[in-house]
């Protein structure tokens, strides 16, 4: 007989993440932009610029992840409502009257429950990410690993791009010379998962994740 926290854990796994848990990952990835040294002065002076950069903030896992496995990199951005929502909620961040938005996410509970929610987003993400990979490579646990990492942690990575097309990339910031919270966390959460239908032992790709998981910790 399933444990009332067998049952919590199954309920809670058919949870949507639209659209409370998808506005945290947003507003988390988008305050973060806007902390950046001249990113608010950049939105008034070049809003597109702006927008483009938050959306790759936003959605930069899913386009590596297309990217890694040779799907079409503007699959992600095909979702009309989150693109919506995600613009959104650049808007009211940058541009809302006496910065209210940033005022009220400044307060420590709020940032928790944000930054809560937004990691519960990023395991549903590396989850869709290794059943995709999958899907293509049976038994491909490198490559399950890989594009897991990649939708959990990639808007990382794909914004040192934007950063170097823009000519404001710095050495010292570069995701793979400088790992930042994200990668070390998906890193983590893999470790967790079960691999979907492999004949493989887990024990070589955990021992990667471990080493990789201690050197950029």
């Amino acid at each position: 007989m399933a444990s009332s926290w067998d049952e919590l854990t199954l309920a809670f796994s058919r949870t949507s993440m639209f659209p409370f848990f998808d506005i945290a990952h947003y507003l988390v990835s988008v305050m973060a932009l806007k902390r950046q040294p001249g990113a608010a002065a950049e939105a008034r002076k070049n809003p597109l610029s702006s927008w483009f950069t938050a959306m790759l903030h936003c959605f930069g896992g899913g386009i590596l992840s297309c990217v890694l496995l040779a799907e079409p990199p503007l699959r992600f951005l095909a979702n009309n409502t989150n693109i919506l929502l995600a613009s959104s909620i650049w808007y009211i961040i940058f541009f809302c009257p006496y910065d209210l938005v940033s005022q009220g996410y400044s307060f420590l509970p709020v940032q928790l429950l944000a930054a809560g929610m937004k990691e519960v987003t990023r395991t549903w993400k590396i989850v869709g990410g290794v059943t995709h990979a999958n899907s293509y490579y049976k038994n491909g646990w490198i490559v399950m690993i890989a594009i897991g990492w990649a939708r959990g942690a990639g808007g990382s990575i794909i914004t040192n791009f934007e950063q170097l097309a823009k000519g404001s990339w710095k050495p010292q910031g570069d995701e793979w010379l400088k790992m930042s919270y994200d990668s070390p966390v998906a890193s983590k959460t893999l470790q967790d998962l079960p691999l979907p239908h492999t004949q493989f032992a887990l024990t070589s790709s955990l021992i990667i994740l471990s080493l990789f998981t201690a050197l950029y910790s």
